[in-house]
């Protein structure tokens, strides 16, 4: 899924998520991985970015893996624009631990020396609220009014610092341990995501990107490039161009979504 998975709806629908992924311009590999879903008529989508955690072993294989099973999860799920935000949570939540679990038995049976794993953010947007869940450093943003918040924290051993006041943000770029994850999905046991419901408005304007877009790019660069576009597809075009120029020097994926 590193080339990522769309459904075809409507036009007026399909046109408000775009995404894409690219290997960047010093890795030989992509490790990660995208996923959406509009559901047609229903008002309600899952859009999704998994980050194989790099040095492991089959990182490709564990975010690929990961957004199969959450993405055929949403598809079957019995829901509608009317279920309650906690359900919706609830149902993240099962899904990612069980996710883990079958990440981490694979690893569990064929002894893998570097269990394969990956960070996840996947959302279900509604029409008045969105649903976030994730493990790892890969991100979700909101604009909204020309202002961008970062709906997810990092897990991460930098991020700990940063939020702590130990280093800054600038510093945690460059840090040695920079690459150290706190929480991921699958090599080890009994995941505990992180989850939150947020409102959603018209207009409101939102991405999930892996590190690859973020090692290069502040939160005030990718404001102006999610405030200026039109549309998601430039958006998401945009914001991969300006990564490449930055270095590219890991994978990167974008999901933009404009409601």
């Amino acid at each position: 899924m590193s080339d990522g998975h769309k459904t075809e709806t409507s036009e007026h629908i399909m046109e408000k998520v775009s995404a894409d992924t690219h290997i960047g311009l010093v890795r030989d590999h992509n490790e990660d991985s995208f996923a959406y879903y509009l559901s047609p008529g229903k008002h309600m989508s899952f859009v999704a970015v998994a980050d194989g955690i790099g040095g492991h072993e089959s990182g490709d294989i564990a975010s690929n893996l990961c957004l199969k099973l959450l993405l055929s999860s949403f598809r079957d799920a019995r829901f509608t624009e009317d279920t309650e935000n906690e359900e919706w949570k609830k149902f993240l939540d099962d899904e990612l631990r069980y996710t883990n679990e079958i990440i981490f038995r694979i690893n569990e049976k064929y002894k893998i020396q570097h269990p394969m794993g990956t960070t996840v953010v996947a959302a279900v947007i509604l029409k008045n609220s969105i649903i976030v869940a994730h493990a790892g450093d890969s991100r979700l943003y909101r604009v909204r009014e020309d202002k961008i918040e970062r709906l997810t924290q990092d897990h991460s051993f930098v991020a700990e610092l940063v939020r702590k006041n130990i280093i800054s943000e600038e510093e945690a770029l460059t840090h040695p341990f920079a690459h150290i994850i706190s929480k991921s999905v699958g090599p080890n046991p009994g995941l505990e995501p992180e989850l939150n419901i947020f409102d959603n408005k018209p207009g409101d304007r939102y991405m999930l990107c892996s590190d690859g877009l973020t090692n290069h790019m502040d939160d005030n660069m990718i404001k102006k490039m999610m405030s200026s576009e039109q549309n998601p597809h430039d958006a998401v075009k945009n914001l991969l161009n300006a990564s490449l120029r930055g270095g590219g020097e890991d994978n990167i994926t974008i999901v933009c979504a404009f409601i």
